[in-house]
């Protein structure tokens, strides 16, 4: 494939990540009023927050990423947009809490079917010294969205009034409503303008579950410690994503549209930043014949993020607070590119997209879903005075980067040897 072609197909991608990651994500700024109209709890804000979406998104990550490895992977795709779109307009529509659970479900559906597909098809058309930055490169779309979910979805409440609402129709729904909208043309685009590079695999290779599941036995500790160790890293980012709004309302008494400023700002630039810098990092490692560079960028990474972290949530100055928190969104995007990398590394071409599937399946499960609930609970039952928020984000990002870090450091050997045996990209 032509490099142009490669480009315009990973920016394609990027865009429908982008757009994934504002559906995904627009909820954690319409925390105040979504908890205000339904009447929820920390708790329950967080089940809506992670293990709604996380619980189909993780399940039916494992086979649509089987069926992408066998059959053309730009329908998968483009049936998955048009759902998670749909279902956030949905959520707009949601009269109760599980209503609102169930549409966060169908968005999670919907995503599923995204990245296991394109790294897989990535890894088809990108030279292999060039995978990592390219991944990086796809990669900040999540931050990209994330950011754009916090600055639209701001805007939008200033310009509708936060507790006003247009013909009946509540402010934070209509945010929904207007997110979801432009995943619909962008399917239509995707389907029109990407082919299969070639055919898949299937005639002549064993690629089902069994044969994924056999592979995955042979090298179950790496497999088991590399999963593990970015799920705990996960639980970092998606914890800084979901929580760190509530905090800034909560303890610096930010108002919501100032909130989504500073945190599209530190989300787009910095986590852009700190994923891009991560893939040429292992890209430049690598080359230096560091075949475990991918682990060491990611320990570096999440051992990072506390020494920012917790001196954020303590210090009194807040423009010092918010330096030292883009610091630590920086850092906290570092794992992201290598948790990704490594399966390309190691897994042969006809299982990459179940293996992607495994590792989204547990950062969803445990990076998503764990650590937000894990937060709330600690924030409703445990640290229950007015800043509790600021103890819960500090016990569990923390303990999540000493965890993380521990267990990929112990991947770093077979990853090298990995890395020769099946061969980069």
């Amino acid at each position: 494939m032509k490099q142009a072609s490669v480009r315009w197909t990973t920016g394609l991608f990027a865009f429908a990540y982008v757009l994934s990651f504002v559906d995904r994500q627009i909820l954690a700024l319409l925390i105040g009023p979504v908890k205000a109209d339904l009447g929820l709890s920390d708790f329950q804000f967080a089940l809506l927050n992670g293990l709604a979406f996380a619980l189909l998104y993780s399940i039916l990550g494992l086979p649509i990423a089987s069926l992408s490895d066998r059959v053309p992977r730009p329908p998968i795709i483009v049936a998955g947009i048009i759902i998670w779109s749909m279902a956030t307009i949905g959520c707009g529509f949601s009269q109760n809490f599980w209503q609102l659970f169930l549409s966060r479900m169908f968005v999670g559906i919907g995503e599923a079917t995204l990245v296991p597909a394109v790294y897989s098809f990535l890894a088809d058309i990108v030279p292999s010294e060039r995978l990592g930055r390219t991944l990086a490169l796809f990669s900040l779309g999540s931050f990209i969205g994330s950011g754009l979910a916090f600055l639209c979805g701001g805007m939008l409440i200033a310009l509708l009034h936060e507790n006003g609402a247009w013909h009946g129709v509540a402010t934070w729904k209509l945010c929904f409503m207007i997110v979801g909208l432009p995943g619909l043309p962008l399917a239509l685009l995707i389907i029109c303008c990407i082919k299969e590079p070639g055919p898949r695999f299937v005639a002549i290779t064993r690629s089902g579950v069994a044969a994924s599941c056999q592979y995955f036995l042979s090298r179950w500790r790496f497999f088991t410690l590399h999963f593990l160790g970015y799920s705990a890293t996960a639980i970092i980012l998606f914890s800084l994503m979901s929580w760190t709004p509530a905090l800034l309302m909560r303890d610096r008494h930010f108002s919501r549209e100032t909130v989504g400023v500073v945190m599209g700002i530190i989300a787009i630039l910095c986590g852009c930043g700190g994923a891009y810098t991560s893939g040429r990092l292992i890209d430049a490692l690598f080359m230096r014949g560091n075949t475990d560079a991918a682990a060491r960028v990611g320990i570096c990474g999440a051992l990072a993020v506390p020494l920012f972290f917790l001196p954020s949530l303590y210090v009194g100055n807040t423009v010092i607070c918010v330096i030292l928190l883009a610091f630590a969104f920086f850092f906290a995007s570092f794992p992201m590119p290598p948790s990704a990398l490594v399966v390309q590394q190691t897994v042969p071409k006809t299982m990459r997209a179940q293996f992607s599937a495994v590792l989204l399946f547990c950062n969803a499960l445990i990076g998503l879903s764990g650590g937000s609930m894990l937060i709330g609970y600690l924030d409703d039952h445990v640290f229950t005075a007015a800043n509790g928020i600021t103890s819960s984000l500090a016990v569990v990002t923390t303990g999540a980067a000493l965890v993380g870090a521990a267990f990929i450091a112990t991947t770093r050997k077979e990853l090298a040897r990995a890395a020769y045996r099946v061969g980069y990209g």
